[in-house]
């Protein structure tokens, strides 16, 4: 390079060297040096018309590339309702990271968790925790134990029901609630009449069940703000129980009344924010007294003398019949299926398990010597609660494993994969 600009450059020195002598190729040095002064110039050869193509071309490319970006965001976006049910709303983002922020400074030293503020009344799962209501107040401890959050209430008979990062506290027979995600409340009121029983979403919506002098059943559900989103109400029917489905676009009751001196229970199913009832059965000569979602495709109703599985989408009904034996306690697992205790006597001796999935076929049986043993179903595993020791079994009643726990102990329940204990004044897990 440094030759060619020594060659290029002094034209000037050449002519006046070579002029005397050679006149012809100091004219013609002008003529032919003319192409190799616009040939260096590079810039010339991309001018700026040429250019505009690949402008045009890479403009188009980004537009691709951003449109394929959306539509892919879009794709991710519905598999996450579709899939998991992920709520997208920016104030659930919002409310996800402060919960999340909330977990990862948890405090204490873990399980075994010593309750401090009095009796445990009631535990519930919670989004990678547990929450526990004393009749002071509500904390929440992550999967290991530690204490994320707490608050105080002033509710005289204190209840709750939890879903996902929401929990709902109001007073049973009062009118005051409070909605709460882990961290913080997100809102708070006065109902007009008393609160029979009610129920939350995983993704906030709350439902309230009350009863006044004038109305058997008032049916009131709320958004996560607060907002009255649905009203229902009847004069044929006592409620014993209602339950929101998990994308909250669903409620159900189960009512029962009397019809020529026979008991009559009925499940109802409404859209939220609709006027018809989706679903509508009634069951004579039983009363259902517990009413869940399975997911968010059929109504789980248990009563003393069956169970049923309602669809929420079609007409199929599946009932599962006891057979005159007495009910002594059940559990619904996250995959659908129904763990029912059950005893040939009234004091619950020689107690027996049955595992049925959401179209009442029996997954497992097991015949035991225990008396009215607390269930857990989780994880394709039954766990038995007698007096001081679970017992694991699998699906084909093979016994798996025993585990002692304190003589106090109330009840076993599975919280984020775990299995833990709940005694009078404290939470453990077991090994």
């Amino acid at each position: 390079m440094a030759e060619k600009n020594r060659k290029s450059k002094p034209d000037s020195k050449t002519r006046v060297e070579k002029a005397p002598a050679k006149k012809a190729p100091a004219e013609k040095a002008p003529a032919e040096k003319t192409p190799a002064k616009k040939a260096p110039a590079k810039p010339q050869k991309h001018p700026l018309s040429a250019k505009l193509p690949r402008i045009s071309v890479s403009s188009n490319i980004v537009m691709l590339a951003v449109k394929g970006t959306v539509v892919m965001a879009a794709m991710f976006s519905l598999l996450m309702l579709v899939f998991v049910r992920a709520d997208l709303r920016p104030t659930a983002i919002m409310q996800g990271a402060k919960n999340k922020y909330a977990f990862s400074h948890a405090s204490g030293v873990g399980f075994p968790v010593e309750i401090p503020s009095g009796k445990i009344i009631e535990v519930s799962e919670v989004t990678k925790g547990t929450a526990v209501l004393t009749s002071t107040r509500c904390t929440v401890y992550d999967a290991k134990g530690r204490e994320v959050s707490t608050a105080n209430h002033m509710l005289p008979s204190p209840a709750m029901k939890s879903a996902g990062g929401y929990i709902l506290l109001y007073g049973s027979l009062g009118k005051d609630y409070m909605l709460r995600t882990l961290s913080a409340v997100s809102c708070k009121g006065e109902m007009t009449d008393s609160i029979v029983c009610a129920d939350v979403s995983e993704s906030g919506e709350f439902a309230f069940v009350t009863t006044s002098e004038t109305n058997n059943a008032r049916l009131v559900v709320c958004s996560p703000e607060g907002k009255v989103i649905h009203k229902w109400k009847s004069v044929n029917y006592k409620i014993a129980d209602v339950a929101l489905s998990p994308s909250g676009k669903y409620v159900a009751l189960c009512g029962y009344s009397t019809q020529n001196g026979v008991l009559v229970s009925t499940v109802i199913v409404q859209q939220v924010g609709g006027r018809e009832n989706l679903k509508e059965m009634a069951v004579e000569g039983t009363l259902i007294v517990d009413i869940q979602f399975n997911g968010n495709a059929s109504v789980v109703a248990v009563g003393d003398e069956l169970v049923t599985f309602l669809s929420v989408k079609n007409d199929q009904k599946f009932i599962y019949g006891y057979n005159d034996k007495v009910l002594n306690c059940y559990d619904i697992s996250e995959d659908g299926e129904l763990a029912l205790v059950f005893s040939d006597h009234s004091d619950g001796r020689n107690a027996s398990v049955v595992v049925i999935d959401d179209k009442c076929r029996e997954k497992a049986r097991i015949e035991t010597a225990m008396t009215a043993p607390k269930v857990d179903l989780a994880d394709g595993r039954i766990h038995l609660l007698y007096q001081s020791e679970v017992s694991r079994y699998d699906f084909k009643g093979n016994l798996l494993s025993h585990s002692d726990v304190e003589a106090d102990c109330q009840t076993i329940f599975t919280s984020s994969g775990k299995l833990l204990a709940r005694g009078i004044m404290y939470l453990d897990e077991i090994c």
